[in-house]
């Protein structure tokens, strides 16, 4: 998050309220929207070029994915950001990933488990020269890539809204060099493991690497905030 992203140019399609949503929560997962801005229906249509229904439903879905939150007679807001929200994320996501991984190890064909790792492989050899956004994006890759070995596809679209509200704090750690560089050989141990069976060993080290206190949940969501509103006024 160093520089503000380019917004994203409205896509096109047939499906408006698709659109919409595509549109919407691109920019609200990339900050388009600061944390706790109204969001203007009039606005929003008229950059869309469709009537304000397909924005309103699209937002009363970024709702659904807590991205979005609206105020009686006030309005949509982009989501503000929590720590408690946050943190309870983390914890979500953890649980969701700790079963995925033991399931994988026994639910898993092997071929699917050495495309996974055919693919990281292919990550770990890019990743000096990969951008940060790149970076994020494999990461979230990598670990949906894990549900997906698991064969469950709800699990899979849980982790997935999840990683849009935690995406900031993501690409603030993957930013660190240090931790860029533990996290990718975390991964390769994990596949590892899964391709061994080992669940044991495979849910110790996704442990590991999810781990996150508290204190570092909000020392990150600071860092980000810094980051955002700095951003708006140079």
């Amino acid at each position: 998050m160093k520089e503000r992203r380019k917004q994203p140019e409205p896509p096109s399609g047939e499906n408006t309220v698709e659109r919409a949503y595509a549109y919407l929560r691109d920019r609200t997962i990339s900050f388009g929207f600061l944390p706790g801005e109204r969001m203007n229906e009039v606005e929003l249509a008229a950059a869309l070029e469709m009537s304000r229904a397909p924005v309103r439903e699209a937002l009363n879905r970024l709702i659904v994915d807590g991205l979005v939150a609206f105020e009686p007679r006030r309005g949509f807001f982009c989501r503000k950001l929590s720590v408690t929200e946050i943190t309870e994320l983390f914890g979500v996501r953890a649980d969701l990933e700790l079963a995925a991984v033991r399931q994988a190890c026994t639910v898993a064909s092997q071929p699917d488990i050495e495309i996974q790792q055919t693919r990281w492989k292919a990550v770990e050899t890019k990743q000096p020269e990969m951008g940060i956004d790149a970076l994020v994006g494999a990461d979230e890759a990598f670990h949906l890539g894990i549900t997906t070995l698991a064969r469950n596809s709800e699990r899979s679209r849980f982790l997935d809204s999840i990683n849009a509200r935690i995406r900031f704090v993501r690409r603030i750690n993957l930013e660190d060099q240090g931790r860029r560089a533990a996290s990718i050989g975390e991964h390769s141990a994990i596949l590892d493991a899964i391709a061994k069976r080992d669940a044991d060993r495979a849910v110790t080290l996704m442990h590991h690497h999810l781990s996150f206190s508290s204190e570092e949940v909000k020392s990150r969501i600071h860092e980000g905030l810094a980051r955002i509103y700095a951003e708006e006024v140079t």
